[in-house]
């Protein structure tokens, strides 16, 4: 839900100058994602203002100053830069919530499923060069399967589906939201039947973006990118998650929620040439993915809530059991699929 900004436009004229004696001449609204960001115009200089999401702390934004700050260090990764106060800090907090401030990219934002072949493969490249990047980089969060695959966590996702249903009555989305509801509730419980714990615990873990998906890059006019932004969620999880997530947002075959195979292994295989994987990895990578869907609300939960965009967030809901629906049928081709990678 995208929250209401806490700046007039005199507020942020007088932030930015006392902050980073900078003068405001125009601002600017862009239109893009959760979070309210601004096109600042100073003399001859363009920045982007942007108010950090409340949910996120002054620590998260340390997070992600610092991460990009090592990764700069440690690889070719195109990033954004920060701008520092006065202070010396690359942030300040106004109204209780963090404010940041970047230099200008000009290029374009595409859509989620644009990406062609060579995108696709761009993409496997840079996702591989931050991991490696990051690699003796401690991030301040760690996400473990445990954290997905617990009884726990699937018995929560399952009520909430319950809710759900419930809430679908009498609505002209009641059919649709009770059928994948009802496959979604299905599938959690033959996924925690049918997988073996033991050996999903053994795939590969390390920092990582943490959102990483072409929403997150900006291309030149060539259509190559010119950077990667947006890295407050840096944290370790399982790669097989991030690279099977990013596949699916960028493909532009997978725009109907059909998972290309053949795709879906050379974004694979490209990610390997930089960073390695191991046979449980490539065995698991599409169950991994299907554990995060399964129990995921997001989107139905929203519509319920009534956010701004709620019909936006529902159809994106639908989408993403689509692409869960699909990979549940070509599970297990894809996984004979990518261990062969590791005999090549």
């Amino acid at each position: 839900m995208i929250e209401k900004s806490i700046f007039t436009k005199e507020e942020i004229k007088k932030e930015i100058l006392d902050r980073y004696d900078i003068k405001v001449e125009t601002i600017e609204v862009i239109d893009k994602g959760t979070a309210s960001i601004y096109k600042i115009g100073s003399k001859n200089k363009n920045y982007i203002m942007k108010e950090i999401q409340s949910k996120y702390s002054e620590k998260d934004v340390l997070n992600e100053i610092n991460s990009i700050e090592y990764l700069k260090q440690h690889s070719d990764v195109p990033l954004p830069q920060y701008i520092k106060c006065k202070d010396g800090n690359s942030h300040f907090v106004f109204k209780q919530k963090v404010v940041v401030l970047q230099e200008f990219i000009e290029g374009q934002v595409c859509k989620k499923n644009e990406g062609d072949y060579i995108q696709l493969m761009e993409s496997a490249e840079y996702l591989a060069k931050i991991i490696k990047g990051l690699e003796n980089y401690t991030a301040n969060k760690t996400i473990k399967i445990e954290d997905w695959y617990s009884k726990n966590e699937f018995e929560k996702a399952d009520n909430k589906y319950n809710k759900i249903i419930e809430n679908a009555k009498g609505t002209r989305f009641e059919q649709i939201i009770k059928e994948d509801i009802t496959f979604k509730k299905n599938l959690l419980k033959e996924l925690r039947e049918r997988l073996d714990f033991s050996e999903i615990s053994k795939i590969t873990y390390k920092t990582s973006h943490g959102d990483y998906s072409s929403l997150q890059f900006i291309y030149d006019d060539k259509g190559k990118i010119k950077v990667v932004l947006d890295f407050i969620k840096v944290k370790e999880l399982p790669i097989i998650w991030e690279i099977a997530r990013s596949y699916s947002y960028i493909d532009k075959e997978a725009r109907e929620g059909k998972i290309n195979i053949k795709n879906l292994v050379d974004y694979t295989k490209e990610f390997t040439k930089i960073t390695k994987l191991n046979k449980y990895d490539f065995k698991y990578l599409p169950y991994v993915y299907l554990i995060q869907l399964a129990r995921s609300t997001f989107g139905y939960e929203e519509y319920y809530n009534n956010v701004n965009n709620k019909e936006e967030q529902l159809e994106f809901a639908f989408y993403r059991t689509r692409i869960c629906r699909d990979l549940y049928e070509k599970a297990e081709e894809i996984s004979e699929e990518l261990l062969k990678i590791e005999g090549d």
